[in-house]
């Protein structure tokens, strides 16, 4: 795990220096912050952390570099919970069960052999994901 996310850091920086971006302590702070988290955190969640080991960092910045990291393809929106955008560094195909209660979401792994065609509807698809709702284990043991 810890190489792989050397890799994804490595490649990142890469990116950015290919691209003429800058490679600050902070931008980088933000996608480890991504890397290490399962949980699909929203970019509040992610600037709390950040802003533990960069206390002057600003929720602006957090923010754009959230942003740099989805256009660059390194993140990507996995959902909409609570009005808040949550995203998720792991952009390989994968679905997500997500919690009507608490609204945690959880990278899941289903053996589907469907892919969308091309076109639906006179839309040109571009990429899916499914999602499916539930309640999760922790929200099912309060309403016991």
């Amino acid at each position: 795990m810890v190489k792989d996310m050397d890799a994804k850091l490595e490649r990142f920086i890469d990116k950015c220096k290919s691209m003429g971006l800058k490679i600050t302590p902070q931008r980088v702070a933000v996608y480890e912050v991504l890397l290490n988290r399962e949980d699909h955190p929203t970019v509040e969640e992610v600037y709390n952390e950040v802003k533990k080991r960069y206390p002057f960092v600003s929720l602006a910045t957090v923010y754009r570099t959230v942003e740099t990291l989805e256009e660059l393809g390194f993140v990507k929106r996995v959902a909409y919970w609570g009005g808040s955008v949550r995203y998720d560094a792991n952009t390989e195909d994968h679905h997500h069960l997500i919690c009507t209660r608490c609204g945690a979401i959880k990278d899941i792994q289903l053996n589907i052999n469907w892919y969308p065609p091309k076109h639906i509807e006179g839309y040109r698809v571009e990429k899916y994901a499914l999602h499916i709702y539930g309640v999760c284990p922790e929200c099912q043991k309060r309403e016991s």
